[in-house]
C-alpha cells in the first residue's frame, strides 16, 4: 500500500505473500518527505530517487524515521541474517584480492566455515561463467567485471532477497546486456531488487526495467507510480508538473475535469502529473496553465521516449 494520491498506484492487498519490500513512513538522511509503500513482487524494479534507502542498506546513515523491511525483517537483521544479500554499486575493492580469494573470504565471514566458503566460491564462480575471472586480482577488473563480481557476491549464500543497486549504471549497451542477463540468472533462485535511474527508451536500463514483474517510482521523495512496467511506462503519459501563480487550486480542478490523474507535491503547485488515454498531449498542461494566468516553472516527462 502507497502513500496517499500517488498517481497509477497499485493496491498490494495480499498480505498473506510476505513483502518483498515494506516501507512505512520511512524516510532517509536524503529524503525529503517520508514513504509508505508495500510490494510483494518477486522481481521489483526501485525507479528515480532511492538513494536513500541504499545508503542505509549499506551503512552510510541511518533511517530519520520509520521502517524498512524486507520479508518482514528490518534492513540490519535481514542482512546480517543472510534473509537478503546487497550488492552496492562501485564500492572500492581490495585490489591485491583474486576474485576466488574475495567470494571465499567474504563467504566464511558470513557463516564462519572455511570448508564451506570453498564451495560457495565455486558455484558462484560456476553459477555465472565467471571461472575465467577466478585469478584475476580484483583491482584488474574491468568495470562491468565489477558488477558481476557484485551479483555473484549478493547471491553467495543463497539468500531469500537480493538487492542490486544500479547494476548497469555507466555501462555500454553490450556490457548492460551482459549484466542484465546476470541480473535474470539471480531473479532465477531469488527474489530480486534492483534499481535504475528514470530511463529513457529504448535503453538497456528500459529491457531490463521491463522484466520486472512491479516498478515503484520515486521522484524527491514522492512515490509518483506502482504497478506492472506496461502500466508505469504508457507512453507520453506521466510528467512532474511545477506552476507559480494565484489560481492553482482552480488550474487543478479544470485539469481533473478534463481528466488529467494529479497528485500534489510540496511546494505548493507542484504535481505529479497522468495525462488521459486516447491521444492527448503536454499542451492540455500548458494551455490550462495559460487560461489560468499561471506561470509553468517545470514541465519535465518522467521517461523519455
Amino acid at each position: 500500500m502507497s502513500g496517499p494520491g500517488a498517481v497509477g498506484v497499485s493496491d498490494d492487498v495480499s498480505h498473506d505473500v510476505p513483502a518483498t519490500l515494506e516501507l512505512r513512513n520511512f524516510a532517509g538522511a536524503l529524503s525529503s518527505a517520508p514513504l509508505s509503500v508495500r510490494s510483494s513482487a518477486h522481481r521489483l524494479g526501485l525507479v528515480g530517487d532511492w538513494e536513500p534507502l541504499f545508503q542505509l542498506l549499506s551503512g552510510r546513515t541511518e533511517a530519520a524515521s520509520g521502517s524498512a523491511k524486507i520479508l518482514g525483517c528490518e534492513l540490519e537483521a535481514a542482512l546480517s541474517s543472510g534473509v537478503l544479500g546487497f550488492s552496492a554499486c562501485d564500492v572500492p575493492l581490495p585490489s591485491s584480492f583474486t576474485v576466488t580469494e574475495y567470494l571465499r573470504h567474504a563467504a566464511r565471514l558470513s557463516h564462519g566455515s572455511a570448508s564451506r566458503a570453498v564451495h560457495d566460491a565455486q558455484r558462484a564462480l560456476d553459477r555465472y561463467g565467471l571461472a575465467e575471472l577466478a585469478k584475476r586480482k580484483l583491482g584488474d577488473l574491468m568495470l562491468y567485471q565489477q558488477r558481476a563480481l557484485g551479483i555473484a557476491l549478493s547471491t553467495l549464500t543463497a539468500p531469500a532477497v537480493v538487492c542490486l543497486e544500479a547494476p548497469l549504471r555507466k555501462l555500454d549497451a553490450p556490457s548492460a546486456d551482459y549484466i542484465a542477463r546476470l541480473c535474470g540468472e539471480a531473479a532465477a533462485h531469488s527474489r530480486v531488487l534492483l534499481s535504475a535511474a528514470m530511463p529513457s527508451s529504448p535503453s538497456p536500463e528500459r529491457s531490463l526495467l521491463d522484466a520486472c514483474d512491479e516498478l515503484l517510482v520515486q521522484k524527491q521523495g514522492a512515490l509518483l507510480a506502482q504497478g506492472a512496467p506496461s502500466s508505469v511506462f504508457a507512453p507520453g503519459t506521466r510528467y512532474f508538473l511545477s506552476v507559480k501563480g494565484p489560481t492553482i487550486v482552480a488550474f487543478s480542478g479544470a485539469l481533473r475535469a478534463a481528466g488529467v490523474r494529479l497528485d500534489a507535491r510540496a511546494p505548493s503547485g507542484s504535481f505529479s502529473v497522468e495525462l488521459p488515454a486516447g491521444g492527448a498531449s503536454s499542451d492540455l498542461l500548458l494551455d490550462t496553465a495559460l487560461e489560468h494566468g499561471l506561470t509553468v516553472l517545470e514541465l519535465e516527462p518522467l521517461f523519455v521516449t
